[in-house]
């Protein structure tokens, strides 16, 4: 259910009304509340909400345009957020998510006011999985005691930022999964030593199964992998998106 968010935000605007991922079982009866698109920075999501499982849900678009794979990987690094001394974050990932960030955090507080009893779940795939961290990192330090209803799902999801933002991330108590669909090159990127994952990783392997690893054992998962087993094909063949 939640890779079908992922992959709707590619194609939904203002309605859930879309072919594959709309018709996702789970998903019946989900309400489009607010959607962006910006264009000088590109930058493309939703935010919905589904009665019958209580939940809001933040999703960002990921990587449909060759631009767009460029300004993912590209590893600049730039210190964000301000409130925790030493993070750093890849910079293309950022750009695009401040643009929009206010807004999108407005619309989900304000969301999560009038329905108490939803959880928020952020999901997305690719560049829109690193966008999706970090709007959960910003709204944890915007309003901390929301934080317990937050959950995070990502799809083929680059590495973010170093090991300071990622132990951040991990010491919050929000359930946060990365899957990782066989020999996808993109979780593998940037190939720079300082840019560390964070979460638990669900590996689907190549034989059908899954294998999960927590941090500190990812070297069980996709990393298990030799370099010249990665590819692009794993990345847009995500099961449900």
């Amino acid at each position: 259910m939640y890779a079908a968010y992922a992959g709707a935000a590619y194609t939904i605007s203002n309605s859930w009304n879309c072919k594959n991922e709309c018709e996702h079982p789970g998903t019946e009866g989900t309400e489009v509340l607010y959607n962006w698109d910006t264009q000088h920075v590109t930058s493309n999501g939703y935010i919905a909400r589904n009665p019958d499982k209580k939940l809001i849900v933040v999703a960002f678009r990921g990587s449909a345009e060759t631009g767009d794979w460029v300004e993912s990987f590209m590893a600049n690094p730039v210190q964000w957020p301000s409130t925790i001394s030493g993070s750093i974050v890849v910079r293309g990932f950022l750009d695009g998510y401040l643009v929009s960030s206010e807004d999108v955090l407005q619309n989900t507080v304000d969301l999560a006011a009038k329905y108490p009893d939803h959880n928020i779940v952020a999901v997305g795939h690719s560049l829109g999985g690193a966008r999706a961290s970090m709007f959960v990192a910003d709204f944890s330090i915007n309003y901390p005691r929301l934080v317990s209803r937050v959950q995070l799902y990502t799809y083929g999801q680059a590495k973010v930022g170093n090991d300071v933002f990622a132990d951040y991330m991990d010491n919050l108590s929000a359930p946060m999964y990365r899957v990782v669909n066989k020999g996808d090159i993109a979780p593998h990127l940037p190939m720079v030593s300082n840019m560390v994952h964070f979460g638990t990783e669900i590996w689907l392997t190549a034989n059908g199964q899954s294998t999960v690893c927590k941090k500190g054992d990812y070297s069980k998962c996709s990393e298990s992998l030799p370099a010249m087993a990665y590819n692009f094909q794993d990345h847009s063949t995500y099961p449900g998106l």
